[in-house]
């Protein structure tokens, strides 16, 4: 009996430590994120061991708060006023959730931290172990971007030297940040004549205006390519550009009225090639007059 009774006094002495190590930390987040939207990084305590966890503060890791703190926002101060608890019990679990967001302009693409909880264990405040434990997070963080479309009727547009000519776009913002500080201007082999400057457009709006181009008729130049280009920026600072590609071709409006006028010409001299002279007429009208004068005559002298 007495063997008995050590047997199980050992037993629950070997048992019993690693029971008393059985804690652990539950998290739930997003794996993704873009930057500047507000997350939930939700925690859960579960202490399943034998022993009470007392004063336990639970913090994001502070180096990484250290480095990156700047470009966190969050209504709480989570290194000078973290969560905390003061008893979980055997069998028990303590659930809290951070709250926080990653400023866009924050130099990564993801982030990794640990979320670390320090407290006591054991079976009474007094007597209680330091006990730590970590968890790691990971997140990547994506960046809100501003998509646009820039739209045109044609891409090949035709002038005369000397004259005009306007380019019609369409700007539409097709992303979920709002493009300010707009300018739009053909660039290249020829330019514009001025920019096109649009304040801002908001996600889901779009704009339409035109660019006018003057073609020097001093160029000797019958074709150019150049582009249609957007530039706007991010509410980040963030620059971004759009061009769309196009082609003119010019045509000397002088030559192309001589052209015209010598068509003319031509079908005029074709027409009167077609047509008898007038002197024609008149000799045809002498000849048939003769020729009744003789008539009378003959007949006059065989009457006598």
């Amino acid at each position: 009996m007495k063997r008995l009774v050590v047997l199980i006094l050992v037993l629950s002495f070997l048992v019993q430590p690693v029971m008393g190590e059985y804690v652990d930390i539950i998290l739930s987040y997003p794996e993704n994120i873009e930057k500047g939207e507000e997350i939930e990084i939700t925690f859960e305590i579960i202490n399943q061991s034998n022993d009470m966890l007392w004063d336990g503060t639970i913090l994001i890791e502070e180096s990484f708060m250290n480095d990156y703190k700047p470009y966190i926002q969050s209504n709480r101060d989570y290194q000078t006023n973290p969560l905390k608890f003061s008893t979980v019990e055997p069998g028990k679990s303590f659930k809290e959730t951070f709250v926080l967001a990653f400023n866009r302009d924050i130099p990564l693409n993801e982030a990794r931290f640990n979320i670390v909880l320090k407290c006591g264990k054991g079976p009474c405040r007094g007597g209680c172990k330091p006990f730590y434990m970590e968890k790691l997070v990971y997140i990547g963080l994506l960046e809100k971007r501003a998509e646009a479309v820039l739209k045109l009727d044609v891409n090949e547009f035709t002038s005369y030297k000397g004259e005009t000519l306007e380019i019609p776009f369409t700007l539409e913002n097709i992303g979920k940040i709002q493009m300010k500080d707009i300018k739009v201007e053909i660039k290249g082999d020829i330019v514009s004549d001025e920019i096109v400057n649009i304040a801002y457009l908001n996600p889901g709006e779009e704009v339409s205006d035109r660019i006018i181009i003057s073609i020097d008729e001093n160029n000797s130049k019958t074709s150019f390519n150049p582009i249609v280009i957007a530039k706007f920026q991010e509410p980040s600072g963030k620059e971004g550009i759009l061009y769309e590609n196009i082609i003119i071709t010019v045509t000397e409006k002088q030559k192309a009225q001589e052209t015209n006028a010598s068509e003319v010409n031509n079908e005029i001299n074709e027409e009167s090639r077609l047509q008898p002279p007038i002197l024609f007429y008149f000799f045809l009208f002498l000849s048939i007059v003769a020729i009744i004068a003789v008539i009378i005559f003959l007949i006059r002298l065989f009457k006598r």
